[in-house]
């Protein structure tokens, strides 16, 4: 019985001591991966929104969609960015930017969080750009900002104020062949900025279908 009350004993006294450090460890590094994050979510806001925005302010959230507001150096409307989030990937959540236009054209899409499967998920989530050999042993590779896509890409153009489907008609695009659920989460994501785009910004009857 003594013993087993000194290893109960003694467990708990390194439990307490593991929960103490790793509650410092936390404490100590919230802030520098809040900034991290930010300066991350900074860089992706730049690509997805007209290079010539000169300041990003952040808006309201909608059901769970952050809002950003781009400005030109005279203070005036260039475009919005939208962040949204699924939590129907493969891997778990994927988070998607979407640059939007204000008569609500989607200027460009980045998947700015994900944990999908590398080489089969990451097919529709990653923007990398595709180097030969000799152009990496040469040194003439080039490093591309906002490498293309084909699925995310397929979004580009297309209007924001109608939900988007799989399919080859409007508003609808083509999943990623083995990677239907990473297509699906993004897709929904989008889908998510879509129905608070539609919330912030309610057509007028006269516009809608």
């Amino acid at each position: 019985m003594k013993d087993i009350l000194k290893l109960c004993l003694s467990l708990g006294i390194i439990c307490t001591i593991a929960g103490a450090l790793l509650s410092y460890v936390n404490k100590i590094t919230l802030e520098p991966r809040i900034a991290a994050e930010q300066a991350v979510r900074d860089r992706n806001l730049k690509l997805v929104l007209p290079p010539e925005t000169d300041s990003i302010n952040q808006e309201d959230t909608v059901n769970g969609v952050q809002f950003f507001r781009a400005l030109d150096q005279d203070g005036s409307l260039l475009a919005y960015a939208a962040e949204g989030a699924s939590n129907k990937g493969f891997g778990g959540e994927v988070r998607v930017l979407v640059g939007i236009n204000p008569t609500g054209e989607i200027l460009g899409v980045i998947v700015s969080s994900h944990s999908e499967t590398p080489g089969i998920g990451t097919l529709v989530t990653d923007r990398k750009t595709t180097q030969s050999f000799w152009d990496t042993i040469t040194g003439r590779a080039k490093v591309e900002d906002f490498p293309p896509n084909e699925y995310l890409d397929a979004y580009t153009g297309k209007k924001i104020t109608r939900t988007f489907s799989f399919g080859s008609g409007e508003n609808q695009v083509l999943a990623v062949s083995g990677a239907t659920i990473s297509s699906k989460a993004v897709l929904t994501a989008i889908n998510a900025v879509t129905a608070a785009w539609q919330q912030k910004f309610p057509a007028p009857a006269s516009a809608q279908p």
